[in-house]
């Protein structure tokens, strides 16, 4: 693959010399490649014909890249000047086929892009490689570039490059509603194809609907809501609060069943709409389409596609936001496709759009102006570089990037020309992104790319700019705009690296939030609407690009850090520093920048004491400073800060108003009522003030600044106005507005100008970069203002490092604590002046090092093998730094001479600040491969294999004693004895499993001492002061080894300042080397700040306990432990074994530690503390359970000890909450008064002062552990014999072992109790944790299952005396079997409906149940007279009984617990707990006997209860289809333990809404057969059945809640009927021993007037009953009526109901599959149990309809007679019932002359009638093939035609009738009467639409003809023409319904056949006229022809006889003329 071009000719150059002409050459650059030719001297018209050639790699050059040409003239001295300048596009190039050869003449440019009259010709060819055409190769999509030069200088080529166009964007809509086409991709020919190939019968469909999310809803303070709506069906969404972006996610189906044409028809209807809670919603837009667009598509769905949402009331619609769903059709035999919810970039692209044909997008485009880039880093290796340099073939570049960038946005992308090695490249090009306006996306991506030569193109970094932050909707709103601004680039690691890991490339690509800088560009934006862009890509002329240069200057800017501590850093084999960078500016590792002192020195981590590392700094704090040169922004970041102010104090209002909401769950305490006005007031007082001011000098504003600036301010104005009202509201609805206006405020407070890179700081050790932390600019921004100063400028604050390698999140890379700030310099003196006690120390610093010449020989020199370093360099050893060389700064001077200052970490021991260390020593042992072991040559070393002191030498040092014996290590990868194995340790690892070539071992001989006394140490450190190590780049130490082969020592030298003042920050200017050789370098002296406030503090961690930990190890349990860090020390408290709410009462004491700084700057900026939680493992590293940061509270002896309270703290995993600790934080001044007494201790233990921990009190508790159910196998073994240990507090009970959970899942003696110190205060209440033990055989007792109950405060209790408290806390005793009785035998209602027939008034035999129940539903017109009677209604609940709040999940009295098992994010539910718990505090006295009596004495029976349920499956409503028909074959299972019963021998046909009217009884036994489960299957004739889903109720918590579930009471007492009274005890019974339960006293009955006394309210049945009231005949006594009503007003007892409980199926969770209308009634088993309730489905009558056609007067004449020419029809009447297939027709009344039409003939219909509803039942079958019918049921519509029969032809249609027969409008007695008063739309004001009759109101006069049984009249035909209605004929007629037992004894034929009685019709009246042609042609002959045309067929007659004649007579003429001539006779 090559490119060649050969240089031909140039003419007409310019003379740019004085004296003669000019010397013109070429150089021509392609990727970063400068070739050039040879310098033609003396001419103007130089002719080359020189050939250049490029090779180019496998991967070929990209359509958009260009060539640049450049002609200049050759000087020997001085600088070549340019004659021209040109570049030509490779779009042509690449395009055009292989080898072809282009020719180009190219107008040259000038310096400035103006056109010369010079010009160049070339010729161009490429060579592609094998295999590969110009055609294969991509375009890049969107990017369009021309020949530039020839263009400009309006000069023609002979290639003319061609401009490329936006993309097309597709406008192509559904004709009213609309959509982009119906998807592109798919040719519309198939789509049609789709709906075609279904039938025209009646189909099952499925319309699944996800609504995902909705998007720029236009409006503000919004509560969106999404309503769904299809064929009159109507679904909606979560109402989501506050929110213009909701996430709805929800999914909804709806079932059709209709022709296909008719549903393809359909509109489906979205709209989303405002929900302003009392008031009406109002629509924010809409969007409808038909359902056939769906179904046309691929898969016959939609899939996450975004729809434009329209106002529907606006005359021009216009976008509203935007809404995300996915829809799919499924017919019969349809899969469904996916539709998970998703968030995706390649869904926010304008392809993906769905937009209302009326609805106009407006085009617009986006010009994107990118000017420059600054400080992109390196990208490539430089391999071909150096070779370059090496073999000296050219010139090696040492900018390592060929960048350009790509901005996209909704899936447009655009890309400049690439700019080949260069870190700040000028791209000059405006980019131009087309879209429509108003766009669903959200983000303009910025993306900077370097061009790889061989592969993909690397990613530098990525920028976004949301599109919210730099517009505004609304009146007063403003287009996207921005800059001219820099946006900076953040990515990975800023150095390069050979090999990028996953997560760098996510930082890379934006994913993940970037760790480092890696450059930034210079843009500006605007927008155009109205038209798409010429173009993608223009260049920027000089003149606009200078026009930015104001947006370039930059201001002197500081960066002042002072560092105080470094902690919790992980162990480090090398020097740890760290590094404070903002941009370039103080990365020590980019060569490219002035150095800067940005760094500390570099120290070896000491360790704590415990378990991390932490730098030791010696008193003396480092201070870094950073001079930085940036475009002054200071106007925006103060505007920030200023938002953010009001965002903090809003947010601290708003946390301790709901920690005071909390407490006072009323909200109307005085307390409450101030917060809430103090937040108010605060609010709209820091709203009301102004912004901060622009400088115009020092700042220069964008268009951008000014819009948003009015903006912001316009926004808090109306928000300071809205918050003066708030105080007024519910203290819950003051909290929602507050969260509603901190998401504006952070709205508001983005900034997407800001210029200044955040600043960075990171831990380094050497070049590699460890952790960092990523500091937003404008936080530690100075201000002048309070409002606009940052809120971490210039305070201490305490930094969580964050480790970019560490992808879990939970590993921290270290803690700093660290003052930044930023500033002006100028301003920089305001730093030190607020800060006077600080003293600035500066020090110049090298060091020397040396080697050992020879090893073992203890000789050091400077040279060597080894000597990798100059002999005194800086601490990384890459700059050579004698001593001799260092010169002062500029106004400073050196302060005395070098000395020598080792590094303090050097001076630490190994045990150096430690409590309790950990002695080790490794044994080891050796062997021949396969032989023995053996102790090795060396038995006894230290971890790197150095020798070390014998295990039992090692000495005790003064002041520690030895904790316990020497063991061997298990807590590593080892074998059961603590043995590892290798081969050779230096070259390969430990392995823990021994194999026969392995040739070492060792293993890890530990042995803890701990200090008792401090000694004070000599020092370490030499006098010579040499640090030592084995390499240079491993860590130093003090003490020389026998392995160290190098050393180095440190040597300073103080500089001060010469001048008073601040002086400039000192730079050292250092020459090293001689001669030729000699180099000058920049580094920068150390500096540190030294405080005259020093303080020594007194840390007392009071860690109390923890709650809710995640567990840590199988069995669900935590060993866990407490990790406290705090400055540079670390202790842990003890492990508490087993628990997962540990409780420690431990006071760690961090003494001695100390502060630098006022206090009080201390008491505002303590260090925080870090405490981490770990799980304690026997075997392996400890598992972290979670973290948290706390702040100490200051405390001064001297002005009074106050102990601090406790307070709990949330822990977290990475960004997940795992728990709570309960702790506090005293820092203790020391130095004044004496400290607080020490806390009293447990052994060596400190625990919480009695001050501290909260205040105990004696507290009982009381557990009633009334079973485990649902219990799962653990370790392959069912759990049959399980106890439970409760804990709390440091207490344990532990139930009695269950004997078989299998035969009784209750505990014999479930009640526990145990007293046990607990806190008064329920903020301090710890948590209950459950522990299940199994108990197995050979006394194996494993942890099978735990559960922690963290909301213990709900179950305490008020202690009361005597019988005060038995009522309101002690559980019902209920007995085992059931009772009766006997004395209310006689009111016991048995009456049925024979009875009711013998007894009249009893039993009203037209009311049934259903009556009720649709009377309930709103189904008026299918109940009858039920609601006229005066009956009552049953409720009809939306969902699950026990999902009603007013009954709490009927876990009142026995809660449910879920027990889980496994560890942290993998426990997974193991069982249930049944049980409940009383708290209540005992009495101090201490005498038992006068402790409140115990709570739950009074429990119920643990004995298993027989149970009967009896299960009323009423019918099912959208259950998801399983044939492939698109429907189901439903019948309903019940499970009850084993017991199954099944309704599969009556399952309905063929449904997706069955109506089931089952009743079953099962029995069962409590708590054995808990769960009900209600199961609905498909019926399968040849395959096996198929669940379509389930319901499971717990039968347990129902039998045993004081609500009593156990059957629902009726609102009216009836001893008969269908209402009669259902359960097993009467009203007064039940209302006797509920009083009893609930200790009411009463009742107490009274008999003038009836009334009762309950509870000390008196009832009558007055109250509930008016005097004069009507009531049902069916109705009791007025004495069980009045308990009734009591029953229901008194107590919140279930009232009579059917419940709707969803369906599930486990292959698809959460997706429902239908609902079932059910309820359950529960009874004792006993001896006798009151019926059943009747629900048997309505059962319909066979009738057969009679239809008696008499005459039809006045039909349409059709036809015009051939012969006559008279109107004429042959008239007939088709009939069929509607649903129906069963047609009839009468006989056919021919040659009807005068529109009269005489049948006689009887229509015969069998019809079945539910007569209740008003249906008729239809049963058909869908297919030929089907094996059962359908029933379908539908009003008895009766249709009538007229019909004119045609011969040949189709029949034509004449009018028609449909008529309701339970609705038949009365008929008119005579022909004459009918007219349209009786037809009601030719009544109406509008012309119908609709030929049938329609079906008059209740206000009409109607026949219900299955009353009437006769109706005998006229009635009309209508039709309707050109949208009138008229009458077309009258129908003379009998209609007449029989019963099937009738029609036997009045038959009646069909037709006038035989039996042809009841009516006998005769032979109709017809005229002679009427009869078929072509069956009697005499009659026709004689009644059409000879009536009319005799005298005409008499001459025909006449003429053709004689013709006849004629012909004859002429025929034989001839022959009797020859035969007369004969004289033959």
């Amino acid at each position: 693959m090559s490119l060649a071009i050969q240089v031909v000719s140039a003419a007409n150059l310019q003379n740019l010399e004085t004296l003669g002409t000019s010397d013109p050459y070429v150089t021509i650059i392609f990727q970063g490649d400068k070739k050039k030719t040879e310098v033609k001297k003396g001419t103007l018209e130089p002719e080359w014909n020189e050939s250049l050639q490029w090779d180019l790699p496998s991967k070929g050059p990209r359509p958009d890249e260009c060539i640049d040409i450049t002609v200049k003239d050759y000087e020997r001295l001085g600088r070549n000047k340019l004659l021209g300048k040109a570049t030509i596009a490779l779009r042509n190039v690449v395009h055009a086929a292989p080898g072809t050869p282009l020719n180009y003449e190219l107008g040259l440019l000038d310096a400035s892009d103006s056109p010369t009259v010079g010009t160049l010709k070339l010729v161009v060819s490429y060579k592609p490689p094998g295999g590969s055409g110009a055609k294969g190769r991509p375009a890049v999509g969107g990017v369009g570039a021309v020949a530039v030069g020839a263009t400009s200088a309006g000069r023609s080529a002979n290639l003319t490059a061609t401009d490329m166009g936006a993309d097309a964007i597709p406008d192509v809509g559904v004709d009213g509603v609309g959509a982009v086409g119906v998807m592109p991709h798919l040719p519309q020919q198939q789509q049609q194809r789709n709906r075609d190939r279904l039938s025209n019968a009646k189909t099952k469909f499925q319309v699944r609907v996800r609504v995902v999310e909705g998007r720029q809803l236009l409006g503000a303070n919004m509560n969106p809501v999404c309503r769904v709506s299809l064929d009159g069906h109507a679904r909606q969404t979560r109402v989501h609060k506050g929110t213009n972006t909701p996430w709805f996610d929800q999914i909804f189906f709806f079932q059709v069943d209709k022709i296909p044409s008719e549903l393809m028809e359909d509109f489906l209807e979205f709209k989303v709409c405002n929900s302003c809670g009392i008031r009406a919603s109002t629509t924010i837009g809409a969007f409808k389409f038909e359902v056939g667009m769906v179904y046309d598509q691929a898969e016959h769905a939609v899939l996450n596609r975004w729809l434009v949402l329209a106002n529907p009331d606006e005359p021009t619609p216009t976008v509203q936001g935007y809404l995300k769903v996915s829809v799919a059709v499924l017919g019969p035999g349809d899969l469904c496709p996916d539709m998970a919810a998703r968030q995706s970039e390649q869904d926010d692209v304008e392809a993906n759009l769905l937009w209302s044909a009326g609805v106009h997008l407006q085009p617009a485009t986006f010009v994107l102006s990118v000017y420059c880039a600054q400080n992109l880093p390196r990208m490539d290796a430089g391999t071909m570089q150096t070779l370059k340099e090496i073999l000296g073939v050219g010139k090696a570049s040492k900018e390592l990037v060929d960048p350009y960038l790509v901005a996209s946005y909704a899936g447009k992308e655009v890309q400049t020309k690439i700019l080949y090695t260069n870190e700040n490249p000028e791209f000059r090009q405006n980019l131009h992104m087309g879209f429509l306006f108003p766009s669903m996306c959200n983000v303009i991506k910025i993306t900077l790319m370097d061009w790889d030569r061989v592969g993909e193109d690397d990613t530098i970094g990525t920028a976004t700019i949301p599109v919210s932050a730099i517009s505004a909707p609304g009146e007063e709103g403003f287009l996207p705009t921005f800059g001219p601004a820099w946006v900076n680039v953040y990515g990975a690691r800023r150095e390069w690296e050979l090999l990028e890991s996953d997560g760098e490339g996510s930082m890379n690509e934006g994913r993940e939030a970037g760790c480092a800088y890696r450059g930034r560009v210079l843009l500006a934006l605007h927008t155009q609407v109205g038209s798409y862009p010429p173009a993608p890509t223009t260049s920027i002329d000089n003149t606009d690009f200078n026009k930015i240069r104001r947006f370039r200057g930059t201001r002197k800017f500081v960066v002042m850090c002072q560092l105080s501590g470094a902690w919790l850093l992980g162990a480090a084999g090398k020097p740890l520093e760290l590094e404070v960078s903002v941009g370039n500016f103080g990365n020590k590792l980019e060569n490219t920048m002035l150095p800067s002192p940005s760094s500390t020195h570099p120290a070896n981590p000491v360790f704590d004491g415990c378990k991390y590392y932490f730098l030791p700094w010696s008193g003396v704090e480092p201070f870094v400073t950073i001079h930085c040169d940036f475009e002054d922004v200071t106007h925006r970041l103060h505007a920030v800060n200023h938002i953010t102010s009001i965002i903090t104090s809003t947010q601290h209002d708003l946390e301790r108003l709901e920690s005071l909401l909390r407490g006072n769950k009323e909200g109307g305490s005085k307390e409450v009522q101030e917060a809430l006005l103090d937040a108010c007031s605060r609010l709209t007082a820091a709203c009301s003030e102004s912004l901060p001011e622009v400088d115009p000098v020092r700042h220069t504003e964008t268009s951008l600044d000014i819009h948003l600036k009015g903006h912001r301010q316009r926004e808090l104005s109306a928000l300071g106005k809205a918050a003066m009202s708030w105080h007024q509201s519910e203290p819950g609805q003051v909290v929602t507005e507050l969260q509603a206006a901190l998401n504006k405020l952070h709205n508001l407070a983005q900034e997407p100008q800001s210029g200044m890179p955040d600043v960075f700081l990171w831990l380094m050790s050497g070049t590699r970069r460890l952790a960092y932390i990523r500091i937003p600019a404008h936080s530690v921004l100075s201000g002048h203002t309070a409002s606009s100063h940052g809120t971490l400028a210039g305070r201490f604050n305490t930094y969580a490092l964050i480790n970019p390698d560490d992808e879990s999140g939970c590993c921290l890379g270290g803690v700093v604590r660290a003052s930044v700030w930023l500033g002006r310099e100028e301003e920089s003196r305001t730093w030190w002046d607020a800060r006077p006690h600080l003293q600035l120390t500066v020090y110049a610093e090298t060091y020397e090092n040396q080697v050992m010449s020879v090893p073992g020989s203890g000789k050091w020199t400077d040279s060597g093998l080894l000597m990798t370093r100059p002999k005194y360099s800086d601490a990384d050893g890459r700059l050579s730094l004698p001593r001799e060389a260092f010169p002062a700064p500029d106004s400073w001077a050196f302060q005395g001479d070098w000395f020598i200052d080792p590094d303090p970490s050097v001076r630490f021991e190994a045990d150096a600040g430690r409590q309790l260390f950990t002695e080790e020593v490794f044994e080891l042992n050796v062997r021949l491969p396969g032989g023995t072991w053996i102790p090795a040559p060396t038995p006894w070393t230290d971890v790197r294999g150095d020798p070390a002191t014998e295990r039992d030498k090692v000495e005790l040092p003064r002041g520690w004693q030895w904790r316990d014996a020497w063991t061997y290590d298990l807590q590593r990868a080892v074998d059961g004895e603590g043995w590892e194995y290798t081969v050779e340790s230096g070259l390969v690892g430990w392995s823990p499993q021994e194999k026969i070539y392995h040739v070492k071992r060792r293993r890890r001989w530990v042995r803890e001492r701990h200090l008792v006394e401090k000694v004070e140490k000599k020092e370490l450190v030499q006098v010579d002061g040499w640090e030592y190590a084995p390499l240079f780049r491993l860590q130093f130490h003090a003490l020389e080894r026998k392995i160290d082969m190098v050393r180095r020592r440190r040597w300073r030298r103080r500089l001060v300042p010469t001048q008073p003042g601040l002086p400039p920050t000192p730079r050292l200017s250092i020459k090293a080397g001689k001669g030729d050789d000699e180099i000058t370098q920049l580094t920068c002296p150390r500096m540190y700040v030294v405080s005259a406030e020093r303080y020594q503090y007194q840390l007392r961690a009071h860690i109390y306990q923890a709650r809710d930990l995640p567990a840590g190890d199988k069995t669900g349990l935590s060993d866990p432990y407490a990790v406290v860090s705090f400055c540079n020390g670390t202790q842990q408290t003890e492990k508490q074994k087993k628990t997962l709410c540990p409780t420690w009462d431990q006071t760690l004491i961090f003494d001695d530690v100390e502060l630098t700084g006022p206090l009080s700057d201390t008491a505002e900026q303590a260090p925080k503390i870090v405490i981490e939680v770990f799980d304690w493992d026997a075997r392996g590293a400890p598992e972290f359970l979670g973290r948290v940061f706390c702040s100490p509270s200051l405390i001064d002896p001297g002005q009074g000890y106050q102990p601090l309270p406790l307070q709990w703290y949330p822990l977290s995993v990475a960004s997940n909450q795992q728990g709570e600790l309960l702790a506090s934080f005293e820092l203790l001044l020391k130095g004044g008064e004496e400290l607080p007494i020490l806390p009293p201790t447990r052994g060596d233990l400190y625990m919480v002062p009695f001050g501290v921990r909260p205040l105990l009190q004696r507290t009982r508790v009381e557990v009633l552990c009334w079973g485990v159910r649902n219990m799962t196998t653990f370790e392959l073994q069912s759990v049959t014999r399980p106890s439970i240990e409760f804990e709390c507090g440091g207490e344990r009970i532990t139930s009695p072992v269950m004997a078989n959970l299998r035969l009784n899942p209750n505990f014999d003696k479930p009640h526990l109790v145990f007293d046990v110190e607990l806190p008064k205060e329920e903020l301090f209440m710890p948590p209950l944790t459950l522990r299940i033990v199994d108990h197995r055989a050979f006394g194996s007792k494993p942890v099978v299952a735990t559960a922690v109950v963290t909301d213990l405060h709900k179950y305490t209790i008020e202690p009361k005396t005597t019988r005060e408290s038995i009522g309101m806390t002690t559980l019902p005793r209920l007995d085992a079997k059931f009772t009766k009785d006997k004395g209310l035998l006689p009111h016991r209602p048995h009456l049925n409906q024979t009875q009711a027939s013998r007894e009249p008034g009893t039993v009203d035999s037209d009311i049934d149940w259903w009556a009720k129940f649709y009377v309930s539903c709103g189904q008026l017109e299918r109940s009858g007279s039920y609601q006229s009677k005066g009956y009552e209604k049953l409720e009809v609940m939306k969902g699950c009984l026990e999902d009603e709040a007013r009954f709490s999940g009927f876990r009142d009295l026995v809660d449910t617990v879920t027990l889980y098992r496994g560890r942290g994010d993998q426990a997974q539910e193991a069982g249930e707990f049944k049980g409940t718990f009383r708290v209540y505090p005992l009495l101090s006295d201490g005498a038992e006997d006068s402790q409140p009596p115990l709570i739950l004495s009074g429990f119920p029976s643990p004995d298993p209860q027989e149970v009967v349920a009896r299960v009323y499956v009423v019918l099912g409503e959208d259950l998801a289809p399983k044939d492939a028909g698109g429907a189901s074959d439903p019948y309903v299972v019940i499970k009850l333990g084993k017991t199954s019963k099944s309704s599969k021998d009556d399952y309905r046909h063929n449904t997706l809404n069955p109506i089931f009217g089952h009743v079953f009884e099962v029995q069962g036994t409590l708590p054995l057969h808990k769960d009900l489960e209600v199961q609905v299957w498909d019926y399968d004739r040849f395959s096996s059945d198929d669940m379509i889903g389930h319901t499971s109720i717990d039968l347990e918590n129902r039998f045993l809640t004081r609500h009593r579930a156990t059957v629902g009471l009726p609102r009216l007492y009836h001893v008969s009927g269908s209402n009669m009274w259902r359960d097993a005890e009467l009203p007064t019974e039940i209302l006797n021993k509920t009083a009893r339960q609930r200790n009411l006293d009463g009742p107490v009955w009274s008999s003038q007037p009836l009334s009762l006394s309950l509870g000390g309210t008196t009832y009558a049945l007055t109250d509930f009953e008016s005097v004069n009231a009507s009531l049902p005949p069916t109705a009791g006594e007025a004495r069980e009526r009045l308990a009734l009503h009591v029953l229901h007003r008194a107590l919140a007892l279930v009232p009579e109901h059917v419940e709707t409980r969803p369906l599930t199926h486990p292959a698809n969770p959460g997706i429902p599959q239908g609902r079932l209308k059910m309820w359950v009634d529960l009874f004792p088993v006993g001896p006798e149990l009151p019926p059943p309730v009747d629900i048997t489905p309505r059962q319909p009558h066979k009738y057969f309809l009679r239809v008696v056609v008499y005459n039809v007067f006045d039909a349409p004449l059709q036809e015009t007679s051939v012969v006559s020419r008279e109107k004429m029809s042959d008239v007939y009447v088709k009939g069929w019932l509607q649903g129906t297939n069963y047609v009839q027709k009468t006989d056919i009344h021919y040659r009807c002359m005068d529109g009269d039409a005489n049948f006689n003939w009887r229509l015969l219909f069998p019809v079945e009638v539910i007569e209740a509803e008003q249906v008729m039942l239809v049963e058909y079958k869908e297919h030929p093939w089907s094996l059962t019918s359908t029933q379908l049921r539908r009003p008895p519509h009766l249709t009538l035609q007229l019909w004119d029969n045609d011969l040949i032809s189709r029949d034509d249609y004449l009018s028609e009738t449909t008529l309701d027969l339970c609705r038949l409008p009365k008929p008119a007695k005579n022909r004459d009467d009918v007219g349209p008063s009786q037809v009601p739309q030719m009544m109406a004001e509008t012309d119908a639409n609709s030929v049938a009759v329609t079906f008059l109101d209740d206000d009409t006069q109607s026949v219900n003809l299955f009353e009437a049984k006769r109706v005998y009249g006229y009635f009309p035909f209508i039709r309707v023409e050109e949208g009138v209605t008229q009458i077309a004929g009258k129908i003379e007629m009998e209609l007449e319904v029989v019963s099937e037992e009738e029609a036997k004894l009045r038959p009646a034929g069909q037709g006038r056949d035989d039996p042809n009685m009841n009516p006998k019709l005769p032979e109709p009246d017809r005229p002679a006229t009427s009869f078929l042609w072509i069956t009697s042609p005499w009659k026709s002959f004689k009644h059409i022809l000879w009536g009319r045309y005799k005298w005409y067929c008499i001459t025909l007659v006449i003429l053709f006889l004689l013709f006849l004649f004629l012909f004859l007579f002429f025929y034989s003429l001839p022959s009797a003329t020859v035969d007369y001539m004969l004289g033959i006779y």
